[in-house]
């Protein structure tokens, strides 16, 4: 046999094959960009964010549970559960986003707002805020407290996410 002959043979299959794998691309391919063009423009658009399909959000990190929250023209309240185990005090709660607002956690202020936590106690805190009708909410929230038992000051960060009409 001849070293030419094999060779020839050789290239002759690898050529079969590179060919049978550019069909494969040219049939396939057009449905890859297909998807790609129509994934690129779904997210460009802003089709694939969540809150256009769940209209409200409100999360913490582990120890604090927002349970419910609300929106009204001009009051925006939370529902928070302490899951510590252990009371906390000298509470501060701030939002900041569309409301920019400080929860008033003094004694006696006209909305009850808790300054003091026991553990697995729930308590609503309420923001006065301008203007919410119809207005998309995005709040980072801060939460200031001191465990009672060490004396430890500690911060928590949750959000807020609200869209009156999945907008």
């Amino acid at each position: 046999m001849k070293a030419g002959y094999s060779g020839y043979r050789c290239r002759k299959r690898m050529g079969r094959k590179a060919q049978a794998a550019m069909e494969y691309v040219h049939t396939y391919g057009w449905v890859l960009l297909a998807v790609a063009m129509l994934s690129g423009i779904l997210l460009y658009y802003n089709v694939s964010r969540a809150q256009t399909l769940l209209p409200l959000e409100c999360t913490f990190l582990s120890g604090i549970r927002c349970l419910d929250s609300h929106v009204d023209e001009d009051l925006l309240s939370i529902v928070v559960v302490n899951e510590f185990g252990f009371t906390l005090s000298n509470i501060s709660i701030n939002m900041t986003g569309t409301c920019d607002s400080e929860a008033n956690t003094s004694d006696g202020n006209p909305y009850g707002n808790l300054n003091v936590l026991l553990a697995n106690q729930q308590a609503m805190y309420v923001f006065e805020c301008q203007n919410l009708t119809n207005m998309r909410v995005t709040e980072r929230i801060a939460m200031g407290y001191r465990n009672l038992n060490t004396g430890e000051a500690h911060m928590k960060v949750g959000k807020l996410e609200y869209s009156p009409t999945g907008q």
